[in-house]
């Protein structure tokens, strides 16, 4: 051991006393060192870099989760709330199978018989009340048995007046009469019972102008009545009797029409409401004034109404068709009346919206 390190010491005194293979491969690895940066000493610079964006990746990787996890909580609350939306539909809810806009229609006819002079009306536009709608003119007015009355109540009031006036006459003639009579009885002249006699004359003359002047009076009423009847037969106006819209005009102007023949029909806008089918499993739903939804199947139009009626039977028992609207009635079903709460969202160009169809919802049963 002494030996080695003498030699050791000794090499270092003396480099040229080394072999000259041992001296080369000394250099060679010095080179070799100075030359290769060693692998295992890291650096400090690239391990911060390192672990800022691996933080960073960690911190996306957080956000991601708790988005996919915010996104399937909303996605879950979405399937309940639709899963209740759909169990009140189905349970609480109700849907007319057929609904439709119904309304009253007004047919307006001609008193009498004659050629019908229409004024310009025009289907959807708006009508006045006491509006001029048509006239009827007839130039060979009035017929026999109308004429024939009127000649007889005439002559009737003309004996009544002759006959009340001879009771006026009577009656003042009975007042002299009388009052002679009542002073011959003061001075007691005649006797009681003639004064008697002629006080009841003279009541019964009182008592008869009276009965011919009233009877006088309902023969000139009854004359006068007939003459406007018979003037009614030359000419005949119409006019509207509400607001509203004229729905058919079946007549023509120019043409003969007959007594009570229809002219146009009209719609009163007050008496407008919904009919609608429901099937009949939802009849134990639809009571009194429950709250009801009408949708337009043309449009966006929604607004509010009431049940006003259920009538069940429909498709077995026959049920009035106001507007006389065609519709396929199915078995089963009730018929239900919903009236308007807000207002028409149609104007009178649509007619009110009459014979449009519609979706009734029954949205709140209880």
């Amino acid at each position: 051991m002494n030996a080695n390190n003498t030699l050791t010491e000794n090499d270092a005194a003396h480099p040229s006393a080394l072999s000259p293979t041992r001296t080369a491969r000394t250099t060679v690895r010095d080179r070799a060192t100075e030359l290769a940066p060693p692998h295992n000493v890291p650096e400090p610079k690239a391990d911060a870099a390192s672990a800022a964006a691996e933080a960073a990746a960690m911190r996306r990787s957080r956000r991601r989760r708790l988005l996919f996890r915010c996104v399937r909580l909303v996605l879950s609350g979405a399937l309940m709330a639709g899963a209740g939306l759909y169990a009140r539909h189905a349970f609480l809810s109700a849907t007319s199978e057929q609904a439709f806009i119904n309304a009253e229609m007004t047919v307006l006819r001609a008193p009498i018989e004659g050629q019908l002079l229409l004024e310009p009306v025009q289907p959807g536009a708006l009508i006045g009340g006491g509006a001029k709608l048509f006239r009827v003119e007839n130039p060979r007015f009035g017929n026999q048995e109308a004429m024939a009355q009127s000649n007889w109540v005439r002559e009737l009031t003309e004996r009544l007046q002759a006959e009340a006036e001879e009771a006026a006459v009577h009656l003042r003639q009975q007042e002299q009469v009388y009052q002679l009579h009542e002073k011959l009885y003061e001075q007691q002249l005649i006797s009681k019972l003639a004064f008697l006699e002629e006080e009841t004359k003279l009541t019964l003359a009182r008592t008869t102008l009276t009965n011919k002047e009233a009877q006088a009076r309902q023969a000139e009423s009854r004359m006068r009545e007939v003459e406007r009847q018979v003037e009614l037969q030359k000419e005949a106006v119409v006019q509207m009797p509400f607001d509203g819209v004229a729905w058919t005009i079946p007549a023509r102007t120019g043409a003969q029409v007959a007594p009570h023949e229809a002219v146009l029909q009209v719609i009163d806008p007050r008496r407008v409401w919904v009919e609608a089918f429901f099937d009949e499993r939802h009849a134990a739903k639809m009571r009194m004034g429950a709250r009801v939804t009408i949708h337009a199947l043309s449009g966006p139009e929604r607004w509010r109404g009431r049940v006003e009626s259920v009538r069940a039977g429909v498709g077995r028992i026959a049920s009035d068709n106001t507007a006389g609207l065609a519709v396929d009635l199915t078995r089963h079903n009730v018929e239900v009346r919903v009236a308007m709460e807000s207002n028409n969202p149609y104007a009178a160009s649509d007619f009110f919206g009459v014979g449009r169809s519609v979706v009734v919802t029954l949205d709140d049963f209880e």
